[in-house]
């Protein structure tokens, strides 16, 4: 609730989401393209798909934080 008052927080943490996701798309291009099929290939590939995931999450927690929130902090200002 409190990231709602502080919106550069709340993009930081969206920045930072986006980051997280391109690096686990990374990782599962290096494990589709340079890892030859094996098991470790598709623990890489899942390492890379839970890290997206992450990512993802992470980023609409910031999205959330900086719009809904803010929002509903605006609606119940009490001034």
């Amino acid at each position: 609730m409190r990231l709602g008052n502080n919106p550069r927080i709340a993009l930081i943490k969206m920045i930072q989401g986006g980051l997280i996701f391109v690096f686990g798309v990374l990782v599962l291009m290096v494990a589709d393209r340079v890892v030859v099929e094996s098991l470790a290939q598709e623990v890489m590939a899942l390492f890379g798909l839970i890290l997206a995931g992450c990512g993802v999450l992470w980023t609409l927690f910031g999205y959330i934080s900086m719009s809904v929130l803010r929002i509903y902090h605006m609606i119940n200002k009490k001034d």
